[in-house]
């Protein structure tokens, strides 16, 4: 999915990619070589995109190493999280985050400025723990916090990916599911995509460079224009 935005002196190219889609790694790198941005703005903070660069050195997690840890409730969140986006990848037959390492290396291919323009991981989750209640902690590690089966047997999975992986700007299922996420789990998307939304948007009004390519998650592309145009409060996105 493209949107391309004019927003004061800047032309925005925002690229809604499936996390999970080879095809969007490829779309990516053709884009990104195609507008030549002068710069490339990533929906990663500093240590994923380390990760994902280096996946050798990176040590996996196991559950083990809770007990190795001080904030054992922020690791069992991160680890629960990682493991059902990497589970999801594996059905695709795809590394996650590979859009964004080919938008990293094409950036550099072209001598495009990278800009990071993610809140810190464990910000986000943090903010999860103290917002979210036991119980709701509870279901969010056997998955509970997720589109039900019975909702997400509804969704056309090779429609969605169809919809992402072309070039129109429009998705009715991402529309869908975000209206039925929302209904369902105020607090989860208010911290894991609405304050993330405002995150990014902030960092592209002060961005410098004109020609800009943006690469995030499908589901983050209306609410980052969205808020474009807003006087954003940083501070109260990154308090915990």
């Amino acid at each position: 999915m493209i949107k391309e935005i004019d927003f004061e002196n800047k032309h925005i190219t925002i690229i809604g990619t499936a996390h999970v889609s080879s095809k969007s790694a490829e779309q990516v790198r053709n884009i990104i070589l195609e507008k030549k941005p002068t710069a490339v703005c990533l929906e990663l903070d500093f240590n994923r995109l380390l990760g994902l660069l280096n996946p050798d050195k990176e040590k996996k997690p196991k559950l083990k190493d809770i007990f190795k840890t001080k904030n054992k409730s922020a690791f069992l969140l991160g680890y629960t999280l990682g493991g059902l986006q990497k589970g999801i990848a594996k059905k695709f037959n795809m590394n996650p985050g590979e859009e964004m390492v080919s938008a990293f290396n094409s950036a550099k291919e072209i001598e495009a400025k990278v800009y990071l323009v993610d809140r810190d991981i464990n910000i986000t989750l943090q903010k999860l723990l103290k917002r979210l209640t036991f119980g709701e902690k509870i279901k969010l590690i056997f998955g509970g916090l997720f589109i039900p089966k019975k909702e997400l047997e509804k969704i056309n999975i090779e429609k969605l990916m169809s919809e992402v992986e072309t070039e129109e700007d429009k998705s009715e299922i991402i529309e869908e599911i975000m209206k039925l996420y929302s209904k369902r789990h105020k607090k989860f998307k208010e911290i894991l995509i609405d304050e993330r939304d405002q995150f990014i948007a902030y960092h592209l009004q002060k961005i410098p460079e004109e020609n800009i390519v943006v690469v995030v998650g499908a589901g983050h592309m209306d609410g980052i224009i969205e808020n474009l145009d807003k006087e954003i409060n940083l501070r109260k996105i990154l308090t915990i």
